[in-house]
């Protein structure tokens, strides 16, 4: 009987150590930021840095009204990126300019706060990257 037990706490004890693996997801470093344009803070913009090497994931944040972003990763939201070369892309939730185009191509639309290059990662002129470690990036357009 007492045999028993044994296995059986040595077998809730291997099962519990089973699921105490590391964080899911890519490993990823802080990166954070000041994004402005014509040198004032890009309040309300969305940024992504799209990976330039296969494998690794994107990461976006949300511009706040000092300018400030933060990345995070994946679908979890993982704090950070992947270390790695990014194409920067920026993106502006209150620009309609796309949805009054008819749902033509928004990286051809003129207008808005955002310079038409900076919407598509295959015409953005803006790389970076991020290393391990904490990451300052600022993009100034």
């Amino acid at each position: 009987m007492i045999r028993f037990f044994g296995i059986v706490a040595f077998s809730i004890a291997l099962a519990s150590l089973a699921g105490c693996g590391g964080p899911a997801g890519p490993e990823t470093y802080p990166v954070t930021g000041k994004v402005t344009i014509d040198g004032k803070p890009a309040d309300g913009l969305s940024i992504t840095f799209n990976p330039v090497e296969t494998g690794k994931d994107a990461a976006g944040g949300n511009v706040g009204a000092d300018g400030i972003y933060t990345l995070y990763t994946g679908v979890e939201g993982k704090e950070g990126a992947q270390p790695g070369k990014y194409k920067v892309t920026l993106s502006d939730p209150s620009d309609t300019s796309y949805m009054q185009s008819g749902g033509g191509d928004p990286t051809k639309i003129q207008g808005g706060r955002v310079p038409v290059e900076y919407k598509n990662s295959s015409t953005t002129p803006k790389e970076v990257e991020v290393t391990a470690g904490p990451n300052t990036i600022n993009i100034e357009i």
